[in-house]
């Protein structure tokens, strides 16, 4: 590995967050989310890592689930659940789980001559977010379509604020009453990170934990929550330089030195997912000593101001996140999401994982 710009994952910190994150849940089943490349993290890497400490996965895709099927037994959840019905016997036949959200896949589902009713269906009923969902007044109606099908049911809905979801979780009640049986095993799911957390009473039966247990806490209210950085984004300078006041730095010169000023350039830019709009805002770690980011970002480059930094060499390792520098705070300098920041992260970026 010639280029110093790589992406540390560490194990033991997710293996850490887990802990902490279980320690919170009272006995509902733990599924996360593990979408989007584990949130940029790795999915090979990270489901083989935890699978013998979770009750089951949760991606965004019917590929994602088919690619995770060829590694894990556990179960697995596709949360848009069926594009057609040849997608929706492509995973019935590698036994995924997965949403119906409208109407459209419920007739899919009508035209599955054999279906094996132990395998479960998770029902979405759209409880304010307005994206997803069946229409919880229909839900009677819907319910008792399903189950002339299956025998396993998870009622399921999706929180949009972690700032105030009463009007969520009274709707999630109604729906629950709505669809009961005591014919067929009926299970809700509804939280995510933020609600797992901030609204203990939306653990219901299974949770589904996301970017928390990569050690973010942008969602959660609780800040005594112990959660650990599991990715850290590392680089180190590949030029240090001196430069004269009124020297201009980067594309269209958006910086200028007001003093004489040394400077070093870090082989990392919006091409390695390290984004445009820290251009002249953000910070990074050197020597436990935050540093600025000076002129625009580029694809291949960023340029540091090191006035504050003294000696400096090539062998010091810089922190762009991670660590010491948290991702929810750089997403701030950024004006942007800790979401974004992992999974923006690109192919070109090498992930070394540390147990």
């Amino acid at each position: 590995m010639n280029r110093p710009t790589f992406v540390e994952i560490d194990l033991k910190a997710l293996d850490f967050n887990l802990k902490s994150l279980k320690s919170s849940v009272h006995s509902a089943k733990f599924f996360p989310v593990v979408k989007a490349d584990a949130y940029g993290h790795g999915i090979d890497k990270i489901t083989e890592h935890i699978q013998n400490k979770v009750d089951g996965f949760c991606v965004a895709t019917s590929e994602e689930a088919i690619n995770l099927r060829s590694k894990s037994k556990k179960p697995i959840l596709d949360l848009e659940g069926p594009y057609d019905l040849a997608d929706m016997k492509a995973l019935l036949k590698n036994n995924i789980e997965f949403v119906i959200h409208s109407s459209r896949q419920l007739n899919f589902l009508k035209q599955i001559k054999k279906f094996k009713e132990s395998h479960p269906i998770w029902l979405k009923f759209d409880s304010g977010m307005n994206r997803l969902g069946f229409s919880i007044e229909d839900s009677s109606i819907i319910f008792e379509e399903v189950s002339k099908k299956t025998n396993q049911i998870v009622l399921m809905s999706h929180f949009y604020s972690f700032k105030g979801n009463a009007k969520q979780l009274k709707k999630f009640k109604d729906l629950e009453k709505r669809c009961s049986s005591d014919e067929i095993s009926v299970k809700k799911s509804l939280c995510n990170s933020g609600g797992m957390i901030n609204y203990p009473a939306s653990q219901k039966d299974i949770v589904r934990p996301g970017i928390s247990m990569f050690g973010s806490r942008s969602n959660l209210k609780d800040k005594n929550i112990k959660l650990e950085s599991v990715m850290t984004l590392k680089s180190k300078f590949i030029s240090l330089k001196v430069i004269k006041k009124g020297e201009k730095v980067g594309y269209e010169g958006t910086w200028q030195a007001k003093k004489r000023t040394k400077i070093g350039i870090l082989p990392v830019g919006y091409g390695d997912g390290y984004p445009i709009n820290l251009s002249n805002c953000g910070k990074v770690l050197i020597k436990g000593k935050l540093a600025p980011v000076i002129g625009k970002v580029s694809m291949d480059m960023v340029a540091i101001d090191l006035s504050s930094i003294s000696k400096i060499s090539y062998k010091d390792e810089v922190i762009l996140w991670g660590k010491g520098h948290e991702v929810d705070t750089v997403a701030k300098y950024a004006n942007n999401s800790s979401y974004t920041l992992m999974t923006g992260i690109t192919n070109r970026v090498k992930k070394v994982y540390k147990l």
